[in-house]
């Protein structure tokens, strides 16, 4: 892999990471075009996840650190927070632990990723004909399981972490800002997790990567395209609906279904 390949693959990993597009479809599909090898690159797609959990870090420092003091200060909503994103994020860590290689290996493919990105389309269009009534402050300790399992079902390459959760609180009537929100907190953990035990298996020598000057440059471009992504969907839902992306998900999964 060359430094341009690597920062084409760390721009696109920060910019689908969060857009309800699937980021691992498009980086399979990435490196599909450039020739890369699919099997021996699941964990520097992970790592490029890196740079997307410093600028969620970066992007809501404000609602981490509310959290982590609510246990000190009596902030009953923001311990409320807390314990509902630890909870939603329990069922991703459970079928991560068991299933992420199984699944990883078994869908890994273009017409796989492109059957998915039409179901993406198709609940984005579902999730927007929901009315929106409530706010992250009225969650509960289901719907934070609702959300929660629709993470779990993003292990699969070519359906959208961002697209499924965002789309579980819509149909739990969250007001778009809250819904995006909400999952772009509980992704913290969950990218953080799955981070830590890509560098285990560096650590443990079993892992064949790029030299650290290329990985460097695609955390960095993940990173910068990322804080981008994040603030540019902030201002977009406030105003429109997450179905427009449907738009490019269908055709664009019936393209890579037809081509394969």
């Amino acid at each position: 892999m060359t430094i341009l390949q690597s920062i084409i693959l760390g721009l696109l990993q920060g910019f689908t990471e969060f857009l309800p597009i699937s980021s691992s479809g498009h980086l399979l599909l990435a490196e599909s075009a450039m020739g890369l090898p699919l099997d021996r690159l699941q964990d520097f797609d992970v790592l490029l996840h890196a740079g997307t959990l410093f600028a969620l870090i970066i992007c809501y420092s404000s609602d981490w650190w509310r959290m982590a003091r609510s246990p000190f200060n009596g902030d009953r909503q923001g311990q409320k927070l807390l314990f509902l994103l630890t909870l939603a994020t329990i069922p991703g860590v459970i079928a991560g632990f068991f299933l992420a290689e199984i699944i990883g290996s078994s869908l890994r493919s273009v017409s796989s990723v492109g059957f998915e990105f039409i179901a993406n389309g198709l609940i984005l269009i579902a999730a927007e004909r929901f009315a929106q009534a409530r706010t992250r402050d009225a969650l509960n300790i289901g719907d934070a399981v609702i959300i929660g399992c629709a993470q779990a079902l993003a292990l699969s390459p070519g359906l959208s972490r961002s697209a499924l959760t965002i789309a579980a609180g819509r149909m739990l009537k969250l007001q778009r800002p809250d819904a995006l929100d909400f999952s772009f907190l509980m992704a913290t953990p969950i990218i953080a997790g799955a981070t830590l035990f890509a560098a285990a298996d560096i650590a443990s020598g079993d892992v064949l990567l790029p030299s650290l000057p290329v990985i460097v440059v695609g955390i960095t471009s993940a990173l910068l395209a990322s804080v981008v992504a994040i603030l540019f969907l902030r201002r977009f839902v406030a105003k429109k609906s997450l179905a427009l992306f449907a738009w490019y998900l269908i055709p664009m999964g019936l393209l890579l279904c037809v081509r394969t």
